[in-house]
């Protein structure tokens, strides 16, 4: 089923996975199927940061079905933000001209992919503005604390520096990437950082509505935002 017939793909979608076996399934066909739509020239790769439950094996099974489209990469745990960026080292390397970051949990929706796409040409980065969650008001409360602690510590106003749904020229990041030290955990609201503050790049974001989860449960407790915004503050002063 790999319709690329060897031809360089113009897009790679990340997304890393762990302990996701409810949902990940579902938004892989979901996926492939709506991106499959606009670009025939696409792999999906798939990220799993040391799941212990049944998502490699569940991943490898749909590798069966669907083909050389869908790359399975299985490594020891090293954290969300860090798999993120491992996907979009990877998409600089084969000089793939996209990189398309979704989430395993369900509550990226494939339906709004198509405005994405049909505007990279006229941007470096698109990222998704969640004007809406379903996934509770501690989560907004969250992205609101985070928008904040951004525009005081780096003096930089990010739209949703830490939305999965994101679509970015992989030229337009690679010297972002180069400067994010392998122990910054929130790795992807860094770069969402660097990025802002690079003048030379053109920036939009696109309304999203940010499902519910299919299940599971989320890997950051509301709990701790607290602290990982003091740390992220600590982070950043070092980049």
């Amino acid at each position: 089923m790999n319709k690329m017939n060897g031809s360089q793909p113009e897009l790679l979608i990340v997304m890393p996975v762990f302990n996701e076996q409810a949902s990940v399934r579902k938004v892989v066909l979901e996926w492939f199927q709506e991106v499959d739509n606009w670009t025939e020239k696409f792999v999906f790769l798939a990220i799993d940061d040391g799941s212990r439950d049944r998502t490699l094996e569940m991943l490898q099974r749909l590798k069966e079905t669907l083909g050389d489209r869908l790359e399975i990469i299985s490594r020891e745990n090293k954290g969300h933000g860090q798999t993120c960026l491992e996907g979009y080292r990877i998409a600089c390397e084969r000089g793939i001209q996209y990189v398309f970051q979704i989430d395993s949990d369900g509550q990226c929706d494939p339906q709004y992919f198509f405005r994405f796409w049909r505007a990279r040409e006229e941007n470096d980065v698109i990222y998704g503005h969640r004007v809406r969650r379903l996934d509770g008001w501690q989560r907004v409360m969250a992205s609101i604390v985070l928008k904040t602690t951004l525009l005081l510590s780096s003096g930089v106003l990010c739209v949703d520096a830490n939305v999965p749904y994101r679509l970015m020229n992989t030229n337009a990041i690679k010297s972002a990437l180069k400067r994010i030290p392998e122990d910054f955990s929130l790795a992807n609201v860094a770069l969402a950082v660097l990025l802002r503050k690079d003048k030379r790049l053109k920036e939009s974001s696109i309304s999203i509505v940010f499902r519910e989860r299919y299940g599971g449960e989320p890997k950051v407790r509301f709990g701790k935002f607290g602290q990982k915004a003091v740390e992220l503050v600590w982070q950043l002063s070092k980049i």
